[in-house]
């Protein structure tokens, strides 16, 4: 993982790396970000949590949420949390909302232990939300842009998206490349079909499937296995070129290739094995974990990500998906939800989820993992402190809210 440091020097920085954080510029919710003293005894970023002002404001469900993040920053070891507003209304409207005031009497109940000093952002402007030291309407959004903060976030190559739903994978407008790429998966696909075909056959032996020593399968296993090969070593290829020098961005692969690998990533094994190279993080290529034994080794290894492999891999797997028709995209957008998930991104995850499914109603990968979310799982590479944050994000995140990633910050507000 990324082990950046960024110092919070000031309220602005703070506010400002929040959306970075995240991944996206929330829209009328509540952030929380516990502050937890390190080594030095300075405050350390830890849990942040979103959560929508609607959910918190529910009398049944509020309480519950906010319940969640408040045992989760306890836990954590936060020693204080900062609370920061996102709001639609201008200033001289926010009295009027009693969406906000619920929702923030619901966090103020579940924090119960830390004094709750909320910041709020605007369209016209952040600041404190009851404080009179702020100009009218709050200081300029602009400081937020220049903060320190923003600067060296950005330099890090970190971005926010607009809006929680850009979190997505969205299409390339129908175009050639498109139509080619579309054509390549269908006769990949037809590929894939034949070779199954040519593979498959009842065992010689009665109870061969079950396991009998010596048994062997009625027909020859090396149509699909090469099939399968050849799949693993495309997207090596093409993962290959992903990367682009500093500064620049990678060569777009050949939209035939993006099409086939589709095909691929439908092929269930074909799809471990690139998950599981990627997780695994090393220089095996895929083929190299076209075995159950491989997928489920590189699994139980429990690494957390390596930078540079994930990097190339969501950036084939969101190609693929924006290349796929409309409709067909499943197989890539759940990878990359998986992907996300392994990386402790939720918000992301269940947006990509959430796609795959709508895709293709039932799709194996992405019910995994909204039911890792539903469940509170946390990838498994965490250690037992930050177990508690995955959790904790998991649980939000099915309560329209979100925790993020856990890169650590120094300094507080």
């Amino acid at each position: 993982m990324d082990k950046t440091r960024i110092r919070l020097r000031e309220p602005r920085d703070l506010i400002a790396y929040v959306p970075y954080r995240l991944g996206f510029h929330p829209e009328r919710s509540v952030v929380l970000l516990g502050l937890t003293p390190n080594a030095a005894g300075r405050g350390e970023a830890g849990l942040i949590a979103r959560a929508d002002l609607a959910h918190l404001a529910h009398p049944d469900a509020g309480p519950a949420v906010a319940a969640t993040i408040a045992d989760a920053m306890r836990r954590d070891g936060a020693r204080d949390v900062a609370a920061v507003v996102y709001t639609n209304l201008p200033h001289p409207e926010r009295a009027d909302d009693l969406e906000l005031g619920a929702a923030l009497a619901t966090v103020e109940a579940a924090l119960d232990w830390v004094h709750v000093d909320p910041w709020v952002v605007g369209p016209d402007g952040w600041g404190h939300l009851d404080c009179g030291c702020c100009p009218p309407g709050g200081r300029p959004l602009a400081e937020l842009e220049a903060s320190a903060a923003a600067a060296a976030l950005v330099l890090e190559g970190l971005a926010a998206a607009p809006r929680r739903a850009d979190l997505g994978v969205f299409r390339l407008p129908d175009g050639p490349g498109r139509r080619a790429a579309a054509r390549a998966a269908a006769a990949e696909r037809a590929r894939g079909r034949s070779a199954a075909t040519a593979s498959r056959g009842a065992p010689r032996v009665r109870g061969a499937a079950f396991g009998v020593p010596g048994a062997r399968p009625a027909r020859d296993q090396g149509p699909l296995r090469r099939w399968r090969r050849e799949g693993a070593a495309l997207w090596d290829a093409t993962a290959a070129t992903m990367t682009g020098r500093p500064g620049t961005s990678p060569p777009s692969p050949p939209a035939e290739a993006l099409g086939r690998l589709l095909a691929y990533l439908a092929d269930r094994q074909v799809r471990d094995a690139v998950v599981a190279r990627t997780i695994a993080g090393d220089h095996r290529p895929v083929t190299a974990y076209l075995d159950t034994a491989a997928v489920v080794a590189a699994y139980d290894a429990a690494r957390a990500p390596e930078p540079g492999v994930f990097a190339a891999a969501v950036a084939l797997g969101t190609a693929v998906a924006e290349t796929a028709p409309d409709g067909a995209g499943a197989p890539a957008l759940g990878l990359l939800a998986f992907l996300a998930w392994w990386r402790s991104d939720g918000a992301r995850a269940d947006v990509l989820a959430r796609q795959a499914l709508a895709e293709e109603p039932g799709h194996h990968l992405a019910e995994l993992v909204v039911r890792a979310l539903d469940a509170a799982a946390p990838p498994p590479w965490y250690e037992p402190r930050q177990a508690g944050r995955a959790a904790a994000g998991a649980r939000a995140e099915r309560a329209s809210g979100n925790v993020a990633g856990h890169q650590r910050t120094d300094g507080g507000p």
